[in-house]
């Protein structure tokens, strides 16, 4: 007798080995947003909507009832904005305003016991499209584009405890639409671009704060810009990307402990200007662009290794 086997159904969780399954969408489709965790949930804040704007709407997800939620809006609509905690505080860092992309210097906090934002001190300088790290309580701020479309090589710190900031070593090769990750009180800055999308960097550099110096590391096996990533177990996963005409469904992921890359199971939607952020074992990756340039998905996938 031939034994029935149910089919899976959209979106059915693989219960073996690395995989990808799909989770709730967001409530609409954004591109060039962020994603951190504070306090067990996934936070997005700004990025363009629909309608090729910038936004100001802020999301939060809960995993266990997965569900997203919307919280209060930013002060003013960004896209292109990293978010980083830094003890029990949500940052939002600079980021670009408005369809021409202007870069701020704006510092926001969320207060989650208020369901507000605040400001603290701005950024030395404006600057957008920019990764963040955080090490030892402090942020650190690298690449990206500041007044006049120039790219950036300075770094800068942010001390939450003296809401001060400081310049540090400058990155050696400034990029725009870079990852930014902290692992092993370092902060890696992967990829990015000088603007153009046809001419993506491989370039790995890390910044060590403690001795206040730049290391050249193995470079990503693929060029890329507009990607994100986040840190599990140690390893840094990379996703996603953009060049002038196609988007990349890419997963490489770089062990900091040997200086290696291996290559992970693909998205299941190639995008860019995406959120990336690591809950409970998983990897959760948000909305971003379906297309090259405008375009936005709702779109959620987890990752389970």
């Amino acid at each position: 007798m031939r034994r029935l086997v149910p089919a899976l159904t959209a979106g059915a969780l693989v219960t073996s080995g690395p995989h990808w399954s799909a989770a709730a969408p967001l409530p609409e489709p954004i591109q060039e947003t962020h994603a951190a965790v504070l306090h067990g949930k996934i936070y997005i804040a700004g990025g363009i909507d629909r309608a090729d704007r910038a936004t100001a709407a802020a999301y939060r997800y809960d995993s266990a009832a997965n569900r997203w939620e919307r919280i209060a809006d930013l002060p003013a609509p960004r896209h292109h904005m990293p978010l980083a905690v830094a003890g029990d505080t949500l940052y939002a860092v600079g980021g670009l305003a408005e369809t021409s992309f202007v870069p701020e210097s704006n510092l926001w906090i969320y207060r989650e016991d208020r369901n507000r934002w605040e400001s603290r001190a701005p950024l030395p300088e404006p600057r957008g499209a920019s990764g963040v790290g955080v090490v030892s309580g402090k942020l650190v701020v690298v690449g990206g584009w500041g007044m006049g479309r120039v790219l950036l090589d300075s770094t800068a710190i942010y001390d939450p405890a003296a809401n001060r900031w400081q310049h540090a070593a400058p990155i050696p090769t400034p990029r725009d639409h870079l990852t930014a990750a902290a692992a092993g009180g370092l902060v890696y800055a992967i990829g990015g671009r000088p603007f153009d999308p046809g001419r993506n960097f491989d370039v790995v550099e890390a910044y060590d704060p403690a001795g206040d110096r730049w290391s050249r590391k193995s470079p990503m096996p693929s060029r890329r810009g507009g990607l994100a990533s986040a840190v599990l177990d140690g390893r840094i996963h990379t996703f996603g990307g953009e060049t002038r005409s196609s988007v990349l469904d890419n997963h490489e992921i770089y062990d900091p402990a040997t200086d290696r890359w291996s290559v992970g199971p693909a998205l299941p939607v190639a995008r860019h200007g995406l959120g990336a952020a690591a809950l409970g074992g998983r990897i959760y990756v948000i909305g971003g662009g379906p297309r090259a340039g405008f375009a936005q998905t709702d779109g959620v996938n987890v990752f389970t290794p």
